[in-house]
């Protein structure tokens, strides 16, 4: 068994943020109390100061030959090899600095797409996406342990720049992940009662602005999926004689595959088929 202690590759800006939302909070609730404004406001204090330094070291992973435990707040959460796809790395800026940073989450098998997933580690990069040196022997530690289970670990580039830190060596190419296979759904039973494409690019178009698709990834994920749905649809009304609709088809589902991770050169269009109707099953 492997242990890794995460808590040194945890952006604290993101422990002291929760700390203090959590700090204001027992303060405000302390307020409704008969305790004094001074009282209130130090307890909060406490509390934001023993999350701070304690939250961090209760966070670990263990792994074997069945799979990981992922411990967050002494919570323990099991999670077999065959529903790990790997490790994902998602690049932001912070819109106070426009520093870079890169996020690290478990790539899971469901839900499908791999911006889904606890979040494992975080910390600064370059505006070239690369590590910027001098990062903890853990996460080199975090990316072979599964790059010697043939899982993709983000980026090749930004693996193999932090295994190069720490003297280990690169990952080997991971094999690449095919689409389920199987029947694909003709396209009036995957897109049965679905709203015109061109109603639903508007409200997608509409929910993108109100509410960045980057801040969640599980809409991020629907969103491309319905995107690729209305293309493919818009091609298929014009029986993909419109050069223009087949490649914005083709355009979408790529986007669509990479992000769920798959490989789907051979139909990718039928693999949108295949997930629109099991998300519209899903929320039946």
């Amino acid at each position: 068994m492997t242990t890794l202690r995460l808590a040194r590759i945890r952006r604290r800006g993101d422990v002291i943020a929760v700390a203090c939302v959590l700090g204001i909070a027992t303060a405000l609730a302390l307020s409704t109390t008969r305790a004094a404004e001074g009282e209130c406001w130090l307890a909060g204090a406490v509390v934001v100061a023993v999350l701070s330094v304690g939250v961090p070291r209760t966070f670990w992973l263990r792994a074997d030959e069945h799979g990981v435990t992922l411990v967050r707040l002494f919570v323990p959460r099991r999670y077999a090899w065959s529903d790990v796809r790997g490790i994902a790395v998602d690049f932001g800026e912070d819109p106070d600095t426009d520093a870079r940073h890169a996020r690290l989450r478990l790539h899971l098998a469901d839900p499908p797409g791999h911006r889904w997933g606890p979040l494992l580690a975080g910390l600064p990069v370059t505006d070239d996406k690369l590590p910027r040196g001098g990062e903890p022997r853990e996460l080199a530690e975090l990316l072979a342990l599964f790059g010697r289970r043939g899982l993709p670990v983000g980026p090749p580039a930004f693996a193999d720049a932090v295994l190069a830190a720490q003297g280990l060596p690169p990952l080997p190419a991971p094999l690449p992940r095919h689409a389920p296979t199987g029947a694909v759904p003709p396209p009036e039973r995957a897109y049965a009662d679905a709203p015109e494409p061109e109603e639903e690019k508007r409200r997608l178009e509409l929910s993108r602005r109100l509410s960045p698709i980057s801040t969640s990834p599980r809409h991020r994920r629907e969103y491309l999926l319905r995107r690729a749905a209305a293309a493919d649809r818009i091609a298929l009304r014009n029986g993909d004689s419109g050069l223009e609709d087949v490649a914005a088809a083709l355009l979408w589902a790529g986007r669509l595959a990479d992000h769920d991770g798959v490989t789907a050169d051979d139909d990718p269009r039928g693999y949108v088929r295949q997930q629109y109707l099991a998300w519209r099953s899903a929320r039946r």
